[in-house]
């Protein structure tokens, strides 16, 4: 009997000492990618109106969107947040509009400041140029 309370004990000690190990810090790991900084595209939509976007990837794997329509003599603002993540020359954004978590993807080359954007589910790759990030700090 008391090789079973032994055996029972060591089984019990090794199932704790593994729940222990694996409750460490799940922090992120930096995103170290030449995607991370501010990007901007400015330009005239279908209707002659002016538009600019700002997107900006973060270090600690944030997303930021800041959409500007310039109507006459208003402005609309529109501001999205999110995360993102890159794998190989992939970059996947994740947000949630009106409740509903999106995932994106764009295939994406960085050369030198310009940073080109394709979607993947609509033919047509957008290019950006780097700017500092104080350029889309004001809006966030």
């Amino acid at each position: 009997m008391k090789k079973f309370y032994f055996f029972l004990t060591v089984i019990l000690l090794a199932l704790v000492s593994v729940g222990v190990t694996s409750c460490g810090d799940d922090k992120d790991e930096p995103v170290n990618s030449d995607i991370v900084g501010t990007w901007q595209v400015k330009g005239y939509d279908e209707d002659g109106e002016a538009y600019e976007n700002l997107v900006q990837f973060t270090k600690n794997g944030k997303w930021h969107s800041v959409d500007i329509h310039y109507e006459f003599d208003e402005t609309d603002v529109d501001v999205e947040h999110g995360t993102f993540s890159v794998s190989g020359d992939k970059v996947m954004v994740t947000y949630t509009d009106d409740g509903h978590s999106i995932t994106e993807t764009f295939t994406y080359e960085v050369k030198g400041d310009k940073l080109m954007l394709s979607y993947d589910y609509y033919p047509v790759t957008v290019v950006y140029t780097r700017v500092k990030d104080s350029v889309i700090e004001r809006y966030l």
